[in-house]
């Protein structure tokens, strides 16, 4: 399925890509721009509500009317505007692999050296204390974060009348080590992102988990740069608001990365003891 649209494309043609192209080294506020214009089209009528804990959290019936409600408002907006992906196509992105990460499909494209995601948005929807109106939005604060494993978006698909957000990922070839804790705390810290409680790393805005050494969510290269494939984010505030902050002058880390809140060492005897009980 080819997502892309020219600037210059006709009034009748789904409106769907119009911002132009990228520089060949763009910026993450041009990449940024680039995935919002991807999804444009599908903040028409959205309604954002506002983040809380407690008594200002949402109920299971309140998530689940919301889920199936913004369902059906993505999917006839994908098909009103050519961004619905059939079964037939997601068939053809390639080898479909045995992975089992509770919330995606997953093909590898060995031509296109990509991986597609075939992903429920809502899967894991108490990990991420996810508010419906903001799943169009997962995979751009993920950019934003981590931007060398960046996801492009592809299209919306349905399973079973369940959402389906279609993504592609470049698949990391060249990565076949683990890093340790203390690596991936570092980098989170150089991030602004410290510890949040009960293996979250966060800030005021949002908070990743699922990113321990033992998770295979954080891959190592030979030149030591950390890939994150696929981190449980928790927004903390409305997607736009997330996304505007992690491109603000703000967003700088509270401290150096060799220097996060707690000492390397604790947080990984907390791990271990942990995995002992």
């Amino acid at each position: 399925m080819d997502n892309g649209k020219k600037s210059g494309q006709h009034n009748d043609e789904p409106q769907q890509h119009s911002c132009g192209g990228l520089h060949q080294k763009p910026t993450l506020r041009e990449m940024a721009v680039a995935d919002r214009c991807d999804i444009r089209v599908f903040e028409t009528g959205i309604q954002h509500k506002p983040y809380g804990d407690g008594e200002d959290g949402q109920t299971t019936l309140e998530q689940t009317t919301a889920e199936r409600q913004e369902t059906e408002r993505l999917i006839a907006i994908a098909k009103a505007n050519g961004l619905f992906v059939e079964p037939e196509t997601i068939a053809q992105y390639g080898d479909k692999l045995g992975v089992k990460t509770g919330e995606c499909e997953i093909y590898f494209n060995s031509q296109s050296n990509l991986i597609f995601k075939v992903k429920d948005p809502f899967a894991k929807w108490m990990l991420k204390e996810l508010h419906a109106e903001d799943a169009i939005y997962e995979h751009i604060v993920h950019n934003l974060l981590f931007p060398n494993t960046r996801y492009k978006f592809v299209g919306i698909a349905e399973h079973e009348g369940n959402l389906r957000i279609v993504l592609s990922q470049p698949y990391i070839s060249s990565c076949n080590k683990q890093p340790d804790d203390n690596e991936i705390v570092e980098h989170l810290a150089s991030l602004g992102l410290v510890d949040d409680g009960r293996y979250y790393y966060g800030n005021d805005y949002v908070s990743v988990t699922d990113i321990g050494s033992a998770s295979d969510n954080v891959l190592k290269g030979d030149n030591g740069e950390l890939y994150f494939i696929d981190p449980i984010i928790k927004l903390k505030r409305p997607a736009p608001e997330v996304i505007d902050f992690l491109l603000s002058d703000k967003n700088t880390p509270k401290m150096p990365a060799s220097t996060p809140q707690q000492p390397w060492w604790k947080v990984l005897w907390q791990r271990l003891a942990h995995r002992t009980h």
